[in-house]
């Protein structure tokens, strides 16, 4: 399976998103994730079937020495704001920075 995370601040919609590819449902009140959660979803790309296993990840930064631990076996990250909250979009350089501390995994 290939891991896919996604991150981003705190209410931005990362569980929603999840969700909607995963299971095709819409969660109006969804609780804030505590820690990770995943699920699998499989799909089909030029004639190929690829398991999908997409972790959420909390956006609380005290969460952050948690999650973080699962950028390095991800295979590709999904950085997500909410075009609502402009806060959401300047924490992106936060986010990066992250991603930076432990971009050597992509590269091997």
């Amino acid at each position: 399976a290939l891991q896919v995370i996604i991150i981003g601040s705190r209410g931005v919609g990362k569980t929603s998103l999840m969700e909607r590819f995963t299971d095709d449902t819409f969660c109006e009140a969804c609780k804030s994730t505590v820690g990770v959660d995943f699920k699998i979803k499989t799909v089909e790309l030029r004639g190929k079937k690829i398991r999908l296993q997409i972790w959420d990840t909390a956006g609380q930064e005290r969460f952050n020495s948690i999650t973080s631990a699962y950028y390095r076996s991800a295979k590709g990250i999904i950085l997500v704001y909410d075009i609502t909250k402009k806060e959401t979009f300047d924490d992106l350089p936060k986010w990066m920075k992250m991603i930076d501390k432990v971009s050597f995994s992509f590269s091997r």
